[in-house]
């Protein structure tokens, strides 16, 4: 009778161990494929060998402990290189007590495939695990009567009854599916699994016949977020239903990467979670590319602790060692030159390919005419080559043996046209003007396009149109356009008005050596004397050949050059005849002086008149040119008057250039003023010519 009560006992007490044992829990639930997914061994590029270690209600004197080794390894094509799938190997022992009274051990392979979805970074695996569980009791530490030998209980005593260790046992087939998404590191983005664990419901023992133990579903999910370039938050989820009992996990890794590269990755992470009706999960963990570690903690809240004089929690550790796996295809050269069919030349282009062996895509050469490109061996590609406005061309290729693949391309011309709407102003004041748009051929034939202040029309895409628009009264404007795309060009067109005119041809020479010379030439609209108008035409350069200047106009033109005296001259366009002009150029040295023709007084006094105020400024800036010079303004008069008032006279005028060039910013132990009154004529005083040429004023070197 004792034999069947402990029989029986030990018995129910093992199956319902079991089958909780088939429920074994990990808090870091994602480093175990074998409980909870076995496709999700596929979202890993590396081989992965992991440890976990769980030890439950820790805080009792025999705690239930659960430990897992398990390994993935990638498979790939052998030409390739590419992952299409994974195997896993798992065992897992549950154990009640130091002494193991309930164990049991489940073994475990797992093999799953890969199914790229839409050519893209996304994967469906499909995956099924085999495997084999067997649970036992050790019956040591049970007692029974037979123990008592009147006096006392003597434990070390035998039963009494003919007993065994119970045991269970039985094969298990669990598919699973899993949707992911990787990153351009490699990292996971988001994935997704279902799975349904021993789908054949086998009976797990002798003792109690015909109890199957009943299948496990779960589903699971994640993803990785980033809030900054260091800092990821990773929410995941396990909902775990078996019979009427269900577990729902619902957690985060809050992630900060200290290194995040293909190369080399490394991250702390501090894990939550909140395991529905039973614990909250905490831990932490350390991340690299070559192993993870960590630890946790599940602070129990279920109605397991009332009653007990302690709390009871789960601790947990893990450890995942990774090994690089990628493996390079076998590659080969790959070269293609692009041209244009028409015209021979070279045409910038995008070629694309795509393995029709392994559905991966890629671009070749974009926008460019020719580029060399590894693809793989013994895969069988489609090449196209496109460029916009002309036939895109197919290719097909498959290289089995060869180093190196040559492609030369003619791509033919599609004739798409585009459309110009064109609309005319005048430059000047911006108001619209009626014109006429040609259109020009190779041969220098013209075809019109359209009159009007706004013309519209189309043009054949990709290619270069000569065009001219023409107008009364303005000059004819030439360019070229193109546009290599369906659609809609906009251009404003601004014409210049016709010049009327002459054209000045400027030399300036050295006047020692009469050679040709660079310097700099202003020209100045003088037409209205009081609002001179300035262009520059050239600046430290060659005076051009011709120099437009407008009809019936007045104009100075000034040449200076650093190291030589200020010159210039004064001419009225009066016709369309070219006007051809030399200026010679005086080189500075001490004692050489020239007449400042335009240093105008008030008659008879020494008042500078508002005219001179212009070849002042300009004497202003030869002297900044020439920083270091100093001169004489030297005043003469004619013999009108007495010598005494000529004297005084002429000594007033050059001291009131003096001052003015002085107000200017010019220092005054650069300038002398001197009167010279009627002493040093230039020419007869008996003519009032004569006169005129010697009422003058001289600039003359002082020092360099």
């Amino acid at each position: 009778m004792d034999k069947l009560k402990i029989t029986t006992t030990i018995s129910l007490i093992l199956l319902v161990t079991f089958c909780e044992a088939q429920d074994a829990f990990f808090s870091n639930f994602n480093y175990s494929n074998a409980l909870v997914n076995p496709a999700q061994s596929a979202i890993s590029e590396d081989i992965n060998l992991r440890l976990l270690h769980r030890s439950q209600w820790m805080n009792l004197v025999n705690p239930f402990t659960t430990s897992q080794f398990e390994g993935s390894f990638p498979l790939r094509k052998s030409v390739t290189g590419t992952k299409y799938g994974a195997i896993g190997v798992s065992f897992v022992n549950d154990r009640l007590g130091d002494g193991g009274y309930l164990s049991t051990n489940q073994f475990g392979l797992s093999f799953n495939y890969n199914f790229q979805l839409g050519g893209g970074s996304s994967y469906l695996a499909a995956g099924i695990k085999a495997g084999y569980f067997n649970g036992a009791s050790s019956i040591d530490g049970i007692t029974t009567g037979s123990q008592w030998n009147g006096a006392n209980f003597d434990p070390q005593a035998n039963l009494g009854e003919d007993l065994a260790n119970p045991i269970v046992k039985g094969a298990e087939v669990s598919p699973a599916l899993m949707w992911y998404q990787n990153d351009s590191l490699g990292d996971n983005k988001y994935y997704f699994g279902v799975a349904a664990f021993n789908v054949l419901q086998p009976e797990t023992g002798m003792i109690v016949q015909g109890f199957g133990l009943p299948t496990r579903y779960t589903i699971t999910g994640g993803a990785q977020f980033f809030a900054s370039n260091n800092f990821s938050i990773s929410p995941k989820l396990l909902m775990m239903m078996q019979g009427n009992q269900s577990q729902v996990v619902i957690g985060s890794d809050w992630v900060y990467h200290m290194q995040r590269t293909k190369e080399k990755k490394s991250a702390i992470a501090l894990a939550t979670a909140y395991r529905f009706g039973d614990s909250f999960i905490v831990g932490a963990k350390y991340l690299t590319n070559t192993i993870d570690i960590g630890v946790s903690y599940d602070m129990t809240t279920s109605k397991l602790t009332e009653g007990l004089s302690t709390t009871t929690g789960s601790l947990e550790v893990f450890l995942n060692y990774k090994i690089a796996s990628e493996k390079k295809a076998k590659p080969f050269l790959y070269s293609i030159v692009i041209y244009d069919a028409l015209t021979k030349n070279e045409l910038a282009a995008t070629a694309r390919y795509n393995s029709l062996t392994t559905g991966e895509k890629g671009v070749i050469v974009e926008n460019k005419s020719s580029a060399t490109f590894d693809l793989h061996l013994k895969e069988e590609y489609a090449i196209s080559v496109e460029k916009e406005g002309y036939t895109t061309q197919n290719l097909s290729i498959k290289n089995s043996k060869d180093n190196e693949y040559n492609d030369t391309v003619y791509l033919e011309r599609a004739v798409i046209n585009f459309d110009l709407d064109m609309q005319v102003f005048d430059k000047d004041n911006n108001e619209e003007i009626s014109a006429s748009v040609f259109l020009i051929d190779e041969e220098g034939n013209e075809k019109l396009l359209g009159e009007g202040n706004k013309i519209s029309t189309s043009l054949e895409t990709g290619v270069n149109h000569k065009l001219v628009v023409r107008s009364d009264g303005y000059d004819d404007k030439e360019f070229e356009i193109s546009y290599d795309k369906f659609g809609t060009m906009n251009r404003p067109i601004y014409l210049n008005k016709s010049f009327i005119g002459a054209y000045l041809g400027l030399k300036i020479i050295d006047e020692d050596t009469k050679k040709e010379i660079k310097a700099t030439v202003m020209v100045s609209d003088i037409t209205v004397p009081s609002t001179p108008i300035n262009s520059l035409m050239v600046m430290n350069d060659f005076a051009p050949d011709e120099y437009p200047l407008s009809m019936n106009k007045k104009f100075e033109i000034l040449v200076t050059k650093e190291g030589y005296f200020n010159n210039s001259l004064k001419l009225e366009v009066a016709n369309d005849q070219p006007i051809k002009k030399v200026i010679e150029l005086s080189a500075l040295g001490v004692g050489k002086s020239i007449i400042l023709d335009d240093l105008l007084f008030k008659t008879g006094k020494a008042e500078l008149d508002e005219r001179s105020y212009r070849l002042l400024d300009q004497l202003v800036d030869f002297m900044n040119q020439n920083s270091t010079l100093t001169i004489e303004i030297g005043g003469h008069t004619d013999n009108v008057g007495s010598d005494s008032y000529n004297q005084k006279l002429s000594e007033a005028r050059a001291k009131s250039a003096v001052e003015y060039l002085v107000r200017k910013d010019i220092t005054s132990n650069r300038l002398k003023a001197k009167g010279y009154g009627e002493s040093s004529p230039i020419a007869t005083n008996e003519t009032d010519a004569g006169r005129t040429k010697n009422r003058r004023v001289e600039m003359k070197v002082t020092g360099k």
